[in-house]
């Protein structure tokens, strides 16, 4: 009974985005356009509003309901057991082997976990929008749904089902609720989306047609099915897991801010609503480097055994590029976005290593990391509502427009800044102190310079967060923070969890890391 509460768990967001389009009725076009009702316009608008708010508490339930499938999961996994568990496997398309199987082990646990918190948490930061609210709410369900399934996917076929679907909510979010520029970021967000799952479509068909029989189950893949495999072109040999290996790492990197092609996500970051930020650094934080590590680590252990090197350059590099052009930023968004360049660049370093507390801290990160970015992104988005500004340092044009001071008017705001803020400077006592040091840990058995090199990003890093909650929290109050008003109950309402699950499991991260360690013996025992 219990594995049947994984399709609950994908199907309750999917439900509650098909009642935003029955549940409510348009908000009359003259409280769309700002302009003042009529005596008569408010009595019409009466069942609008009526309407939209049952929409709301709907899509408020169909994720909450989601988020307790989720820990109710997670928190019934055996520690012990490195596969999957609560799988639920059902023939799909049959004639071509692909299945609808889904399962949780101790790689997709703390993911599911970082959704099941932060996207009931985006629907709530959403609830005072005007016009527009149950689309925002709808496609935010969507996303919440394909990024469970994806986690959760045992299936070739219908983790990259999910996976492309994911791309198109990020489309609408960003095109109709964005900035000023919101179709060139949407654009670019959908094109090199577009790039990266044809890309990884090209590395199923690979490894379907290379498998013997034809298969798309990771569980049946994962025992050799493509080993050896291998065919000729143009009078070369080519390995069938070099091939595959090369185009779904490429369609993941399109996809995830990498070094060069994270130029879409830091746009996407300064155009986006923040809670459309929160949930694409969620994606490209936690679930595309999720995704890289089980195929990579089950399907292709040869290739990524050859290539382990090139991982921990390319997260070193990413981890250098994220902290320098951290402290050339002005903005509090564009400053996020290169502040999990640099995270995911850690991520990258600890899987590089190959060694178990690389690994382990890499899953681990994609939690703590994700929450405190999570965190930072939603007080983004209350500072933006309140002074229509995200800039903490100006030049002499835009002096005016900077932030100064919040935390005289507002010392709530400062208090969750400053512990989303020490876990993304990995300091004890919060979650990321826990997945920053197994990182370094691993990293060092790689090879000490890699320490060495992830130091001086991380002390970057440390320089660049503090000058920003100096400036925007404990410097001079500015005109736009004089009447700063502090944080409201609803704001409350979906930042404080937030702030007490980042100490929770920087206190108390065993029972998590005993879920997470037995799969990731499993998945490294190719490589001893």
């Amino acid at each position: 009974m219990v594995q049947h509460l994984i399709t609950f768990m994908l199907a309750t967001p999917v439900l509650g985005a098909i009642l935003q389009t029955v549940i409510g009725g348009q908000v009359p076009a003259s409280s769309r356009d700002g302009e003042t009702n009529s005596p008569s316009a408010d009595v019409s608008a009466k069942p609008s509003r009526l309407g939209e708010g049952s929409a709301s508490w709907a899509a408020l339930s169909a994720s909450l309901a989601s988020a307790i499938c989720g820990v109710v999961l997670v928190a019934s996994m055996h520690p012990k057991v490195a596969e999957p568990q609560i799988v639920e496997s059902l023939p799909w398309i049959g004639s071509y082997a692909i299945s609808y199987e889904l399962g949780l082990d101790g790689l997709s646990a703390p993911v599911v976990i970082l959704i099941s918190l932060v996207f009931p948490l985006l629907i709530a930061a959403e609830w005072t929008r005007g016009a527009g609210r149950r689309g925002i709410h709808g496609l935010l369900l969507i996303l919440q749904a394909s990024l469970l399934g994806a986690v959760c996917a045992q299936d070739l076929f219908l983790l990259f089902f999910f996976w492309s679907m994911s791309a198109l909510p990020f489309y609408f979010l960003i095109g109709i609720w964005g900035g000023a520029d919101r179709e060139s970021a949407a654009f670019r967000s959908i094109v090199t989306a577009a790039l990266g799952n044809a890309l990884f479509f090209g590395a199923l068909l690979v490894v379907y047609y290379s498998a013997e029989p034809n298969t798309f189950s990771l569980r049946l893949l994962a025992q050799g099915g493509i080993r050896g495999a291998g065919f000729e072109i143009l009078g070369y040999n080519v390995s069938t897991s070099d091939l595959a290996f090369f185009l779904m790492t490429s369609g993941l990197i399109l996809r995830a801010p990498i070094w060069p092609f994270h130029g879409w996500f830091t746009k996407v970051a300064v155009e986006a609503p923040a809670t459309v930020l929160v949930a694409s650094v969620v994606t490209v934080l936690a679930v595309a480097p999720s995704i890289f590590m089980r195929l990579s680590t089950q399907l292709f252990p040869e290739t990524l055994g050859k290539v382990a090197s090139a991982v921990v350059v390319v997260g070193v590099v990413n981890l250098l590029v994220g902290g320098v052009c951290a402290v050339a930023q002005r903005g509090l968004r564009s400053l996020l976005a290169f502040v999990a360049l640099g995270e995911l660049g850690l991520l990258l370093m600890g899987v590089g290593s190959l060694s178990q507390a690389g690994f382990v801290g890499a899953v681990y990160q994609q939690l703590v990391v994700g929450l405190a970015l999570a965190a930072l992104g939603l007080l983004v988005g209350v500072i933006s509502e309140r002074t229509r500004s995200e800039l903490f340092t100006a030049d002499t044009e835009s002096k005016d427009s900077t932030l100064g001071g919040v935390a005289l008017g507002a010392p709530g705001a400062a208090l969750v800044a400053a512990i989303a803020s020490a876990s993304i400077l990995g300091v004890p006592g919060v979650g990321g102190f826990v997945s920053h040091a197994l990182l370094v840990i691993g990293g060092y058995s790689f090879h000490p310079f890699v320490v060495i090199a992830a130091g001086g990003a991380l002390l970057l890093g440390t320089y660049t967060i503090l000058n920003m909650y100096r400036r925007v929290f404990l410097g001079q109050t500015t005109a736009l923070t004089a009447a700063f008003e502090d944080l409201r109950p609803r704001e409350k309402l979906y930042l404080i969890p937030v702030v007490i699950a980042l100490v929770g499991f920087g206190v108390y991260p065993k029972p998590l890391l005993d879920l997470v360690r037995p799969t990731v013996l499993a998945m490294l025992s190719s490589f001893n």
